[in-house]
């Protein structure tokens, strides 16, 4: 292989026949390579596409596509924000918000969606993934992180709610027992059932009938006058009471949103596959965008902040990211349905 002093080609579109040798680097927006590559492509948002093998060199597409259908090996792809699939890679470093790759040997991944056919002694930090099937190489296994954002305590922001909850339900709850008392008596229901005809037009009463309601009036109005009362100030209450139950919904849904992608799935492990959490306060939708320098201190990260989910020989992982329990009024709160 020849290698040439960093010579630079920028091409908008092109398809190159030729060898890439290393030390050479091509530029441009669609590229597709019918021969191996040895150096750097360079794409602007492009498709970078490896038609044959690409060894010991790069290809840096931010926010782009990048495909390698043959043997990767000892090279660099990074997308950033952009996807990646390769066919067979070794020892490779790879990034993006998706990457998708069939067989991957000693590599290091770093994606926000991660598919992998069979992974093989791998380094791996993602925050979505799906591997197929793990086992070691020689006698190193596969290293899964998932990256998980690390969540804000919301102690501070609930404790105040569940409060407010918890004294207006009992308020709601009193009101709520007196209507329900006032309602259970037959006669008062028969009265409001013929007030309500009566107010609107719907009845004509006859001379004894009008008598008879004038008697019923006498005798449930002033009860009537309480039971509307009690509707009354329990409207106010019960608006109250769901709208803090809405803020406490609220900020649930907002903490199980930031987790719902947090997951890791391995159908079949053969061999030690370890698999940890990391909390990491980077909260990007997409976590391939974490600036460069901080991807490897979050591969080989190992201090407090990483927790070891399980460590497997054989079998299957399936392991999903939950929401923090805050402990407050969780009583009170599944009363009223949250």
């Amino acid at each position: 292989m020849n290698t040439v002093p960093n010579p630079l080609s920028v091409f908008p579109d092109m398809t190159e026949h030729h060898e890439v040798a290393e030390g050479r680097t091509v530029q441009g927006h669609d590229m597709t390579f019918e021969a191996p590559v040895y150096g750097e492509v360079v794409s602007d948002g492009g498709r970078i596409q490896f038609e044959n093998n690409l060894g010991w060199g790069k290809a840096v597409n931010p926010g782009g596509h990048i495909t390698a259908r043959q043997r990767t090996f000892n090279a660099t792809l990074q997308a950033p924000g952009g996807v990646v699939e390769i066919a067979s890679a070794e020892s490779c470093l790879i990034i993006g918000r998706e990457v998708r790759v069939r067989e991957a040997i000693k590599c290091q991944i770093f994606a926000h969606t991660l598919h992998v056919g069979t992974a093989t002694g791998c380094m791996i930090a993602a925050r979505n993934i799906n591997v197929r099937h793990t086992k070691p190489h020689k006698l190193e296994p596969n290293m899964i992180t998932i990256v998980v954002p690390e969540l804000a305590d919301l102690s501070e922001l609930l404790e105040p709610l569940h409060t407010e909850i918890a004294f207006t339900k009992g308020r709601v709850d009193g009101l709520s027992a007196r209507i329900d008392a006032f309602k259970a008596d037959a006669a008062l229901a028969q009265y409001l059932a013929i007030r309500v005809k009566v107010r609107a037009g719907m009845a004509k009463l006859t001379s004894d009938q009008a008598q008879g309601y004038l008697q019923m009036e006498e005798r449930w109005e002033e009860t009537a006058k309480a039971l509307e009362l009690a509707v009354a100030e329990r409207r106010p209450l019960a608006k109250a009471l769901a709208a803090a139950a809405a803020q406490v919904q609220a900020l649930r849904d907002g903490q199980a949103a930031r987790l719902a992608d947090c997951r890791c799935k391995i159908a079949r492990v053969d061999g030690e596959t370890i698999v940890r959490q990391l909390l990491e306060g980077h909260d990007d939708p997409d976590l391939s965008l974490i600036p460069l320098p901080m991807i490897p201190k979050i591969l080989f990260r190992n201090d407090a902040s990483v927790k070891v989910i399980c460590a497997v020989q054989a079998g299957a992982v399936d392991w999903s990211a939950d929401p923090p329990q805050t402990g407050f009024g969780a009583s009170i709160l599944n009363e009223i349905g949250l």
